[in-house]
């Protein structure tokens, strides 16, 4: 074993507030895994909810563990060293579980290289009941497990407060692989995959209300992306349903934390943290989100928030954020025409667009980041142009407003690819290719360039196609997952070398009725309403206030 990957993980723990750290007689043993470094992991809050989840239950022990830092990957090559649980370092192949929390698709190449390294064979079919259970979670798996179930023992579909008793009572019944998958069977929520092709229903299981404790960052680390920011989740859901964004869709219906559970986490956290992070697709959406705001602010928190939806921008909302000392905002417009927008369900017009940003500056915000996309269904060279011309707008405002004040802020378009998601409207429609996208971007690129004060972001078409071909394939891909992930072998050979094509898997539109690789997961809705939005979104657009 490396004294120096050892060391590594102690210095760390020396620096978190909120560390459990348990003895592991006779309990059960379960390596949590994030599929991702620890700077990543450390920032989710669903990791964290199921971290403080498990080591809660006196029988249980629960150890996190997190793919290797560069420099820590050739430590571990070095001395040849199996991949050790964080707090107690101890080798992940010696727990009765392996579980994993996925949130991204690129990390589904992650979880390979982590089996490999703790020695656990990566492939089911490889596996005795002597290796750990291999279990994953996360919202991945209710949207498009299949490319991944080759690796999977248990598919756990829904949300983890609904499903972790469930999942802890099988796994306290047996330590065995074989014993475990058995007790699960016809259990909502859980998907138990062979070596035949998916057939069975599996309905999602879901909270019906959101009266658990939140997730929230229960272990503090100045090493995350937020660091020592107390992030906190207030709601789930999205009234808006815009017919690309999964979220929407698979966290139905909208719920709501009760703002005296929010209050309470935030109060025990304030000792440790003047930072607090409120988390949710939909933020000013929360019923009582004012209030919650004003309560933060005088516990004598900064607050930030992660977006914020147009039709909830308010200046009774703004107040308390800029009154806390918050001076960046993020929202989304995600086009630039109001036809474009109608047609993918975001009922705002540009207009009333620049309304909003006109009040977010006037309140004293000085930075602003502007999601947008390119590449969305029926999309045009104008809806191109429209996005120049409304960045272009909400610059000039960003200008006068800080002359005003005297001092300029940021303009930061953050500009991503279209990728279609399973569960959504869109979950028909075709990719489009790389090409075509970078043409656009780079127009984009050309005309912000010109900007002063806009500093725009740009997600490479070419990176985000794995995260593509992982969120519309089937078990398929999973090889060349493996390819991927050993042999280093790019997206493009490996999928040759599988006898398989992008033109296949993402360029093209998919006809109704065609058998979906998720078609077995139910998370609750219809086939006909997602058909008839994909419809919708597709008619010609007589005006743009034409209903949804």
């Amino acid at each position: 074993m490396s004294r120096w990957i050892v060391e590594r993980s102690r210095r760390r723990l020396e620096a978190e507030i909120g560390t459990v750290v348990k003895p592991a007689g006779g309990k059960l043993r379960i390596a949590l895994a994030y599929p991702n470094r620890y700077h990543i992991g450390m920032s989710n809050v669903g990791f964290q909810a199921v971290y403080k989840f498990w080591n809660e239950l006196p029988d249980v022990v629960c150890e996190r563990v997190f793919l290797p830092d560069p420099d820590e990957l050739e430590e571990y090559a070095r001395s040849k060293t199996s991949l050790l649980s964080f707090e107690t370092q101890q080798p992940v192949q010696s727990f009765d579980v392996f579980a994993v929390s996925i949130t991204f698709e690129p990390d589904e190449l992650n979880l390979v290289r982590m089996l490999d390294l703790a020695g656990i064979p990566a492939l089911r079919a490889e596996r005795t009941d002597a290796d750990p259970l291999v279990v994953a979670g996360g919202p991945i798996t209710f949207l498009n497990p299949e490319p991944m179930t080759p690796f999977l023992d248990v598919v756990a579909i829904g949300e983890a407060e609904a499903l972790l008793p469930t999942l802890t009572d099988a796994m306290r019944t047996s330590t065995a692989r074989s014993a475990i998958r058995a007790r699960l069977e016809g259990e909502d929520g859980f998907y138990l995959p062979t070596d035949e092709p998916a057939g069975k229903l599996v309905r999602a299981k879901m909270g019906k209300r959101a009266d658990f404790l939140p997730p929230a960052t229960y272990v503090l680390t100045p090493e995350t992306e937020m660091s020592n920011k107390f992030l906190v989740e207030v709601s789930r859901g999205c009234p808006t349903l815009c017919r690309f964004c999964w979220a929407g869709y698979n966290y139905l219906p909208k719920r709501s934390f009760e703002i005296e559970k929010l209050l309470d986490v935030a109060r025990q956290a304030r000792e440790h943290t003047n930072q607090i992070g409120l988390v949710s697709t939909a933020v000013g959406a929360h019923k009582e989100i004012v209030p919650l705001l004003h309560a933060l602010k005088e516990m004598g928190y900064r607050i930030s928030v992660s977006s914020l939806r147009f039709e909830d921008l308010r200046a009774e909302l703004l107040e308390p954020l800029t009154g806390s000392g918050e001076r960046t905002l993020a929202v989304a417009p995600e086009v630039g025409t109001d036809r474009l927008r109608f047609a993918i369900h975001k009922r705002v017009s540009n207009e009333e667009i620049l309304e909003k940003t006109d009040l977010i500056f006037s309140r004293g915000i000085e930075n602003l980041k502007l999601y947008v996309m390119v590449g969305l269904p029926t999309e045009t060279e104008e809806d191109v142009h429209g996005i120049v011309d409304l960045v272009s707008r909400v610059r000039e405002q960003l200008v006068a407003h800080g002359k005003a004040r005297g001092r300029l802020g940021r303009l930061i378009p953050s500009v991503n690819p279209f990728i279609p998601k399973p569960g959504t409207p869109f979950q028909w429609s075709a990719m489009e290719r790389p090409a075509v996208l970078a043409r656009k971007m780079m127009y984009l690129r050309r005309a912000f360039g010109r900007m002063p004060n806009v500093e725009a972001n740009f997600q490479s078409p070419r990176v985000e196609l794995l995260q593509a071909v992982l969120s519309v394939g089937d078990r398929r891909v999973a090889p060349v997952l493996l390819r991927i992930a050993r042999d280093g072998s790019t997206l493009k050979a490996a999928l040759a070398a599988e006898g398989l094509s992008l033109d296949e898997l993402l360029y093209r539109e998919r006809p109704r009725g065609e058998p979906l690789p998720w078609g077995h997961i139910d998370n609750g809705m219809k086939p006909e309403l997602l058909e008839s939005q994909y419809e919708k979104a597709h008619a010609t657009v007589a005006t743009v206030l034409e209903p949804a």
